[in-house]
């Protein structure tokens, strides 16, 4: 071993520019491979911290509408919990829960905005969350208790200067829960990061069902969770939960079918159960709970796979290239005994020592690096949160894998080379060289890919951007106004009117971004649709430059709160064939006129189609008004911001002020997106600076190869150029048959891709005509610098050296 070992530093030190390519290759592909490894074992081990998880399920289920859409959902009504766990026994403990969307909490004349969860008692018994005060058994036995996370309890720590057991006791208010305080009763440390579930307080439903905000459907507005006495009565409990649930709903889901909304099959609510450390990965739907793709995380595995294995490929053709060229000296300690184990040992120490110095540096580079995947993945990886032995054995199998695979191939292709001349002097290897040119295309196949693919989402992603939204977001300020009372927005919006800054201001409670509210409107056939509802002001068509295409606006004058606006996707669902104005519709069973009808627009994103959309007008300024639109004049913009900040101090002092660029907004919903561009850019970039560190290696030992054929070319009159233009020629000749092979699979891909979008771009064939030229490119500059010398060395110099 001691020889093998220093046989192997010797030969690392005598080729330094190999060993230098391939270190700098390795560590680089090492870096993504370990940031990738870190991101996915994240992911996919949420939720894996709860005590006897693999007895938690939650409760979902799936529609299927009149048209025969099918949809799935997890809303429930809340008393389901108790009566599940009343009816059947082989479910030991239920509970359900609802987030309430950031409502704003007063602690000692403090205004908090937190992440408050309903629940109830069995949900501190389902799930373990660690409990730092309180007794666990005994919370929530009074309905007006509040539990805190740690990071609340420091909040109110600071603002009450005290120690944080004597907050136990002390009383908190929600501004929409009138005259009830809650009292903390328990302080429990914050969710892990790999929780799905994520909140700051908890509360139990009494109180505050109905007075803080939720999301909801037909079926209710809560989440459902229990937890099984065994694992093997999994089957068993799903099916009884089921059928309770089916049994719960039966009016509910006659009355849906007669007001045809539902399909009137048997099937059409079919409820059904997800393991706990399934949700965060499951494209089931989810309104409480945090979630991810998992065909994103299969993306990112795969390019972590073929980044690696331009890597490897790269290091396989690097020291097969070398060994090719010493293969008389390995012929001869063959010849003098040496078996094909001895020849393995020598290059698997050589190949491991490489391997582990480009692995010491990747994991530098990655701890240095965390910060960018926070940037790219949008979720952070959290050191606290690795499983070090897990973490160790996937590091030692990888470099072991990756050493024994690269030293196999050596000796094979060793052997079949001693097998052809056991001492031989001259060339040792034709010069078509076979298997570097098949790695060569295939490195330069992928970054043909990656960058064609690059092209083709930041294209698509600039043509949702730019695509005319059908309103005007120009100029407009969206000030989040929820968390003020009646009287506030009253107050704030008298000061706006009066503020010649602003040209015009609108209360509405949906901003495009956030929540959306959807009813069933019927036609006089009797027919039904889903329609969007955004309840608005008077001032809101003319604040977003709506066209009003039948019938007038809102009049502030005579308001009829029984009148509704429709755009023209409705109006068509509505009569097909003309006029609508003054026909009654009914919207969620509430009789509605018609006064006018509007222009198509995108209140949805543009990845998505323009769907019925119904503008109701709003009675007062209560919970219908959550978000304010300023339109501002251009020139006025820092007055205006500032005027704002004057305001708000005036109106709502103690609460929090958020107000956004609606247009930077809107433009956010496509950062998903431009995220994946970033990542397929960044992933086509580190395969293209390998494959030219391999490209650049490979450049050196073609070219040492045919010192003395350059050399008799310019003897026999061979100009620079000419010698320039062979050596060249054959690099660029592999890069044209990765292109041939890249085009078809990119278009494939990308038009896979596309598909996901309502509104796309055409696949522009100059994408693919780029993405080539760009690799040409950068094949040239790696080659060409090399090329360059040899056509320039005096050919005496160089049959002298050959």
């Amino acid at each position: 071993m001691k020889s093998n070992i220093h046989y192997a530093f010797r030969n690392i030190l005598k080729n330094k520019l190999n060993s230098i390519i391939s270190i700098v290759g390795f560590t680089v592909a090492s870096t993504c491979l370990l940031l990738i490894y870190l991101y996915l074992t994240q992911e996919f081990h949420y939720n894996n911290f709860h005590v006897e998880g693999n007895k938690i399920f939650k409760l979902n289920y799936t529609l299927t509408f009149e048209n025969g859409i099918k949809e799935d959902d997890a809303l429930l009504d809340y008393q389901l919990s108790k009566i599940i766990k009343e009816k059947i026994p082989q479910v030991d403990k239920c509970t359900a829960i609802r987030g309430a969307h950031g409502p704003t909490i007063i602690f000692q004349n403090h205004n908090l905005e937190e992440n408050i969860y309903l629940t109830e008692p069995d949900f501190f018994k389902i799930f373990t969350f660690k409990l730092l005060l309180g007794d666990r058994d005994r919370l929530f036995q009074n309905p007006n208790e509040i539990v805190i996370t740690q990071s609340l309890a420091n909040k109110f720590q600071a603002i009450h200067s005290c120690r944080i057991d004597s907050l136990i006791g002390l009383q908190v208010q929600f501004p929409k829960i009138e005259n009830q305080s809650f009292v903390i009763s328990g302080i429990m440390e914050d969710p892990p990061k790999n929780s799905s579930i994520q909140f700051s307080g908890l509360i139990p439903y009494k109180y505050a069902n109905d007075k803080l905000p939720w999301s909801n459907t037909f079926f209710g507005k809560s989440s459902v969770f229990y937890k099984i006495d065994r694992t093997e009565n999994a089957k068993i409990a799903e099916e009884l939960v089921s059928k309770t649930v089916v049994d719960f709903y039966q009016e509910a889901i006659r009355l849906y079918q007669s007001k045809k909304y539902l399909a009137e099959t048997s099937d059409c609510f079919v409820p059904f159960s997800l393991p706990l450390k399934k949700i965060y990965l499951n494209d089931k739907k989810n309104d409480y709970e945090k979630t991810n793709n998992k065909n994103s995380l299969y993306i990112l595995s795969v390019v972590g796979f073929f980044i690696l294995f331009v890597a490897c490929s790269n290091f396989i053709m690097l020291t097969l290239g070398q060994t090719l060229r010493n293969v008389s000296n390995i012929s001869i300690r063959m010849t003098l005994g040496a078996k094909p184990k001895h020849i393995f040992a020598q290059f698997f120490f050589e190949n491991i020592i490489l391997t582990l110095i480009a692995f010491v540096l990747g994991l530098l580079l990655t701890y240095e690096l965390l910060p960018v995947m926070k940037i790219l993945t949008k979720n952070e990886v959290y050191l606290e949160l690795i499983n070090i032995p897990g973490f160790l054995l996937f590091l030692v199998t990888t470099i072991l894998l990756i050493t024994l695979i690269t030293s196999l191939i050596q000796v094979v292709k060793l052997q079949k080379k001693y097998k052809q001349q056991i001492i031989s002097k001259g060339d040792t290897q034709n010069k078509k060289i076979g298997p570097f040119q098949s790695f060569v295309m295939l490195q330069y196949t992928l970054s043909i890919i990656l960058i064609a693919l690059s092209i083709g989402i930041i294209k698509q992603t600039q043509f949702m951007k730019n695509k005319k939204l059908g309103f005007s977001s120009n100029n407009v300020i969206n000030l989040r106004v929820y968390h003020l009372s009646e009287k506030e927005k009253r107050t704030l919006s008298d000061y706006i009117s009066a503020y010649p800054g602003i040209t015009s201001h609108s209360f509405s409670d949906r901003n495009y971004v956030s929540g959306r509210s959807m009813g069933y409107v019927q036609n006089s056939n009797d027919e039904n649709v889903e329609a969007r509802l955004l309840y608005v002001d008077h001032n809101y068509i003319s604040t977003l430059n709506l066209k009003i295409i039948q019938g007038e606006n809102f009049k502030p004058e005579l308001p009829n709160f029984e009148s509704v606006i429709v755009n023209q996707k409705l109006a068509s669902f509505i009569n097909p064939e003309g006029e609508i104005v003054n026909e009654t519709i009914s919207i969620d069973g509430q009789q509605r006129r018609i006064i006018g009808v509007i222009n198509d627009f995108h209140f949805d994103s543009t990845k998505e189609t323009i769907k019925p959309l119904a503008l109701i007008l709003r009675a007062d300024f209560g919970k219908r008004s959550k978000f304010a639109f300023l339109k501002y004049k251009t020139d006025k913009k820092a007055e205006t911001i500032q005027f704002i900040k004057n305001t708000w101090d005036k109106v709502a002092p103690n609460k929090e002020l958020d107000y956004k660029f609606w247009n930077e907004q809107l433009d956010a919903r496509y950062q998903n997106e431009e995220r994946w561009s970033l990542i397929i850019t960044y992933s086509a970039i580190i395969a293209i600076i390998i494959s030219s560190l391999g490209l650049f290696g490979l450049t050196i030992l073609i070219i040492n190869k045919r010192i003395k054929e350059i050399g008799i070319r310019k003897v026999n009159g061979a100009k620079t150029k000419e010698i320039l233009s062979m050596l060249n020629g054959e690099f660029i000749k592999w890069v044209a048959f990765a292109f041939v092979i890249a085009c078809p699979i990119t278009y494939y891909i990308l038009n896979k891709w596309l598909n996901n979008f309502a509104y796309k771009t055409n696949i522009s064939w100059w994408i693919f005509v780029l993405a080539g030229i760009i690799t040409v490119g950068i094949a040239l500059l790696t080659v060409s610098w090399q090329s360059w010398r040899a056509a320039k060395r005096n050919p005496v110099e160089s049959l002298r050296y050959e």
